[in-house]
């Protein structure tokens, strides 16, 4: 962006323009200003990948390149849920509390797991957790 308002404001030198030599200033101004009025929405690209409700039944979770879709889930009691291997890498699902734990996966595995009490359950891909593979089942009656 920078880069772009020196190439603006040289070529207003040389076409000889009329424009004060302000102006570059308050385009930087407002420019810089401009990338922080987001910044309270920044958190939607994490709660977008979120459960917005509670899922019973059987749920499924996609397992791609290094993430978890969704990766936080919240269920009732009794839900469960399949995680299935729809990228192109092998993956697998361990919970860090030792309730559940699947083997390495190829593409297009599943590993499925029954929910039977309440409770946090976070959950990780041991390959790829480094790279932010992982995630939580939250279990609520």
């Amino acid at each position: 962006m920078r880069v772009a308002l020196v190439i603006a404001a040289s070529l207003l030198v040389a076409c000889g323009s009329s424009v004060p030599a302000a102006a570059p200033t308050e385009s930087t101004t407002v420019a810089a200003t401009q990338p922080r009025s987001p910044a309270p929405s920044s958190a939607a690209p994490s709660s977008a990948n979120a459960s917005a409700t509670i899922a019973s039944g059987t749920v499924m979770i996609e397992m791609a390149e290094h993430f978890f879709s969704p990766s936080f889930l919240t269920v009732k009691v009794g839900t469960t849920v399949v995680w299935k291997v729809v990228g192109i890498q092998s993956h697998d699902v361990h919970a860090r509390d030792g309730s559940f734990d699947s083997p390495l996966m190829a593409p297009g595995n599943t590993f499925t797991y029954t929910f039977n009490k309440v409770g946090k359950f976070p959950y990780y891909c041991a390959p790829h957790e480094g790279d932010g593979m992982f995630g939580e089942i939250d279990v609520v009656n």
